[in-house]
């Protein structure tokens, strides 16, 4: 197969999205002449924009329009001809749109919830971080992908824009949001944490999408010190800025953990309800995990919760701000 028209699938959340960019990239490498597309929803398409392995980005906007997007999609998809489909996704839906895209080669996990949509169905390797677990679908192509980092483009007008938002002064980011409200620490541990930064000498920036903007005035609200308040006033893209160019991420486990991979963000990353051995955790090169380990109820699931099942929290109530602080000075060096 000389230069194949590709198409990933990839459906879910913005973290999912830059975790799957490690494909692209061994995909590219491996086809340089081919085609490759990746469908994902329209929240998360801008941050694709700029990147040199994507040569289109299809959005498929699945929670509206009902089956006449699904009808749309599919004829899209069928339209392009594509010679291989590669699906991360593994819902109902990306299984049936990759078995009526028309490709000859359709490659998706054993777990998927329909594998037989597949032609070829490749295990789900648990002991891999996700990045990891993205490459194994493409090794069955005989394509060797061995750079787990994420990839995001940003120019440098974008990364100076961040800088400017947040001040123009050296600054740090604190994440306290997530969809899952179990993977979410106590605001008054991420305040704590924002004063200590305030002491260090960095301003402040919270981040958070425009679900999260309670969550985020808590944190400043219970800060002591003054710190800027972002949330749900960022894109995908200006969010991905402001943490390559923050000195260090502060985060829970979510989506700009992965975005602070894709830049080597030092990266503080809170876990509640998961555990990094999810293969979740961060990937920049100075990387710390806060957790609380002694739990035996520990994950309770694999993406977290509305609330917990044991009705006690302690994975986030019994983590301390000053072991947060000390793995952030251990982090900043």
């Amino acid at each position: 197969m000389a230069a194949p028209r590709v198409l990933v699938i990839q459906t879910a959340f913005l973290g999912d999205v830059v975790l799957t960019t490690p494909l692209f990239r061994a995909v590219k490498e491996h086809w340089p002449e081919g085609k490759l597309a990746a469908l994902v929803i329209p929240q998360t398409a801008p941050i694709l924009a700029g990147l040199p392995t994507v040569d289109e980005v299809i959005a498929h906007d699945k929670r509206r329009g009902g089956a006449g997007e699904f009808r749309r999609i599919v004829r899209k998809v069928r339209g392009e001809n594509f010679d291989v489909v590669i699906s991360p996704h593994r819902s109902v839906r990306s299984g049936t749109i990759a078995w009526l895209s028309g490709a000859g080669r359709r490659v998706g996990y054993r777990e998927s919830a329909c594998p037989f949509y597949y032609s070829e169905r490749v295990r789900r390797p648990r002991e891999r971080h996700e990045t990891g677990r993205i490459l194994a679908l493409a090794e069955v192509l005989g394509i060797e992908g061995t750079n787990p980092r994420p990839d995001v483009a940003l120019s440098a007008a974008e990364r100076g824009a961040a800088r400017e938002s947040a001040g123009g002064k050296p600054f740090a980011v604190i994440s306290p949001s997530s969809v899952w409200p179990t993977k979410r620490w106590r605001a008054e541990g991420f305040a704590a944490v924002g004063d200590h930064l305030r002491g260090r000498g960095y301003d402040v920036v919270i981040t958070g999408g425009d679900g999260d903007r309670a969550v985020c005035a808590a944190v400043r609200a219970a800060m002591r010190s003054p710190a800027l308040d972002f949330s749900g006033r960022t894109t995908p893209r200006e969010l991905a800025a402001l943490v390559a160019e923050a000195a260090v991420l502060v985060a829970n486990d979510s989506a700009p953990v992965h975005l602070a991979s894709a830049f080597d963000t030092p990266t503080v990353a809170v876990f509640g309800a998961t555990v990094p051995a999810q293969g979740f955790g961060p990937l920049a090169s100075r990387s710390a995990v806060v957790e609380v380990e002694a739990l035996a109820c520990r994950p309770c699931g694999e993406h977290g919760g509305r609330r917990c099942p044991e009705k006690h929290f302690r994975c986030m109530m019994d983590l301390s701000p000053a072991e947060v602080i000390a793995a952030l000075e251990a982090v900043m060096g």
